[in-house]
């Protein structure tokens, strides 16, 4: 109790029990997809930023780049992810990963309040959010603990804190992690879906890019206007910030569909209409199945085909 009252953050966390399942983390992941297999490294800071070698000072941020899972990209190292190497890229600029698995756009307009507002000495000049897969339901949409930063239930919102905030459950992830990656203890890692299923099987049928999808299809008039709404009130919470929104439009591993395609004309409709600058991802990139591990997200090889076109986009916006 004495060793966890000095070195624990029982007193030192600004988020009390939300984030708990995102923060003091260090995991290795090891899986088999369809068409990748490997295993990765995952490693979250105190503040609840994905990390590579040292946690991140909060002054030193100039963009947060932020989203759901396929921002987090949990299931890749880290030099292989969008965010990584698109802050080895931009070599002046430090760029950090905010996503959080889930996260839709109902936990961006939260995460201010909840998340970034509660770090001291945060001020990036620019949020980038990387959005539209998490929010194909928004029409139905169901209350999602995860937009609040929080567990489902009271058993799990426990669980979650007194494992983030333990400085020796901390300690005991970080050893059993090391055990596995010197000495190949298979203990130590974490075993995804043997099937290695996450997030949905997908069907062999044809992809569907933006343009075949356009060609044949409408906007939904109801999501769209919707959408537009929800983006009006992140764009005034991140100039509250005195920084400037980015929006990058999604496409899945099943290509287009309605949502994801009433999303990004949602996004640069409004990015026109409030003079950003913004990149319309769904429409120009040149994705397929193959660049997908299962429905919904890229493996190295799409990742670093998505990186590359991000890379050239961004050095107009953010340099």
């Amino acid at each position: 109790m004495i060793i966890e009252l000095i070195f624990g953050t029982w007193f030192k966390n600004n988020f009390s029990y939300r984030l708990s399942s995102e923060r003091n983390i260090y995991r290795v992941y090891k899986f088999n997809f369809s068409n990748y297999k490997g295993e990765s490294l995952y490693k979250r800071d105190s503040n609840a930023f994905r990390y590579d070698e040292t946690p991140i000072k909060e002054n030193s941020i100039d963009v947060v780049f932020t989203g759901g899972s396929t921002t987090n990209q949990k299931f890749l190292n880290y030099q292989d992810t969008i965010v990584g190497n698109l802050d080895n890229h931009f070599k002046e600029k430090k760029i950090v990963n905010a996503g959080v698995d889930g996260l839709s756009i109902r936990g961006h307009i939260n995460s201010f309040d909840l998340w970034f507002n509660k770090i001291n000495k945060l001020s990036p000049k620019f949020y980038i959010f990387y959005l539209g897969i998490n929010d194909r339901n928004l029409l139905n949409y169901k209350y999602k603990s995860v937009d609040d930063f929080k567990e489902s239930d009271f058993k799990g919102n426990l669980r979650e804190y007194l494992e983030s905030n333990s400085f020796l459950y901390k300690n005991f992830r970080l050893l059993k992690a090391k055990l596995y990656l010197s000495y190949n203890i298979q203990k130590g890692a974490n075993i995804v879906n043997k099937k290695g299923v996450v997030y949905g099987e997908r069907s062999k049928k044809k992809f569907i890019n933006y343009k075949e999808f356009q060609s044949n299809n409408g906007i939904n008039k109801l999501f769209f206007d919707k959408y537009v709404l929800l983006l009006n009130t992140l764009t005034n919470k991140v100039r509250e910030q005195n920084a400037i929104p980015v929006y990058i439009t999604q496409t899945s591993g099943y290509g287009i569909n309605s949502e994801l395609f009433s999303a990004s004309v949602a996004v640069m409709e409004h990015c026109k209409n409030q003079n950003l600058k913004c990149i319309n991802l769904a429409k120009e990139i040149d994705l397929n199945y193959d660049d997908f591990y299962d429905e919904l997200h890229l493996n190295p090889k799409g990742s670093l085909k998505v990186f590359s076109y991000l890379s050239k986009k961004l050095e107009k916006i953010i340099n």
